[in-house]
C-alpha cells in the first residue's frame, strides 16, 4: 500500500480519534482518547531518542524556535513498529503501570490504530505486518505482566530471605526456562550469565513466559536462588 506522508503525527492521531468518536459510545471512546493521550506523551518525550542526526537537528531547531513537539514535526514515517512496541512494552509498563483494565484497553486501541494506519495509507505493508504481529502479542501480554509484577512483589514480602547467602545479583533478567515453582534466568546485559532455579510460587511460574524480562535482586542459598527484591516485569 502506498503511504501518505504529508500530514503530521498530531494531525493523523486527531483524524483517528475523530473517526472513532463518530462510531463509538462515549464510554468506549474515552478509552481510545486516554490511550492516544498516553501515546502522545510517549512520542513527545521519548520519540526524539531514535532520530538520526539530520532529524535531531531539525527537531531541536523547531522545538527551540517555535516550541513545536515531536508529533507536530514528524509524519507517519515515525509511527513505526518499533515506536509502537516501545510504547507498549516499555512506556506503559514502566511509566504508567496502569490497571489490568487500562492495559487491556491500550492493547485493543493500539491494535485498532495499527490497522487503521495501514488502511489509510499511513503505514506501508511491510511495516504493518511487523507492527500487527507485535501488537497482537503485546495485547495479550500487557495485562499479564502487571499482574505478575504484583504477584512477585507480594511473594517476596511473604517469603523474606532470612538465611545467609553465598552470592547475589541485581539485574534485569530474561526468563529462559520455566518449571512449576521455578524460573531460570539470564542476565539481560551479559549473555550467557545464568542463574537458577529461582524459587517462586507455582502461580507465578504458571503466568510467566519465556522471553519476558524481570528486574530482580536474587541471592543464592544452597542449591537454589531466592528473590530479595523485585521490580518490573516487561513483555519483551
Amino acid at each position: 500500500m502506498k503511504t501518505t506522508v504529508s500530514r503530521s503525527i498530531h494531525e493523523i492521531l486527531e483524524e483517528f480519534l475523530a473517526e472513532q468518536e463518530a462510531r463509538l459510545s462515549s464510554k468506549t471512546y474515552s478509552g481510545y482518547e486516554e490511550t492516544i493521550s498516553f501515546f502522545r506523551t510517549y512520542l513527545n518525550n521519548f520519540g526524539h531518542q531514535r532520530l538520526n542526526r539530520a532529524e535531531t537537528e531539525r527537531y531541536e531547531e523547531l522545538e527551540a524556535s517555535e516550541g513545536k513537539q515531536f508529533w507536530d514535526i514528524f509524519g507517519p514515517e515515525h509511527l513505526s513498529s518499533s515506536e509502537i512496541s516501545y510504547f507498549l512494552a516499555d512506556f506503559m509498563v514502566r511509566k504508567v503501570a496502569g490497571s489490568r483494565t487500562l492495559m487491556e484497553t491500550t492493547g485493543r486501541v493500539m491494535h485498532k490504530l495499527v490497522k487503521w494506519l495501514h488502511e489509510k495509507g499511513y503505514m506501508p505493508d511491510k511495516e504493518y505486518e511487523e507492527a500487527a504481529e507485535n501488537v497482537k502479542e503485546l495485547k495479550i501480554d500487557l495485562p499479564l505482566v502487571g499482574e505478575v509484577t504484583d504477584l512477585i512483589y507480594d511473594y517476596v514480602k511473604r517469603h523474606p530471605v532470612e538465611t545467609r547467602y553465598t552470592s547475589d545479583l541485581d539485574a534485569y533478567f530474561d526468563i529462559v526456562k520455566i518449571e512449576p515453582g521455578k524460573l531460570w534466568l539470564e542476565d539481560y546485559l551479559e549473555s550467557g550469565k545464568r542463574v537458577g532455579p529461582v524459587v517462586v510460587s507455582e502461580e507465578i511460574s504458571s503466568k510467566c513466559k519465556v522471553g519476558w524480562t524481570v528486574s530482580l535482586w536474587v541471592a543464592k542459598t544452597g542449591k537454589v536462588w531466592k528473590i530479595l527484591e523485585s521490580g518490573n516485569v516487561l513483555p519483551r
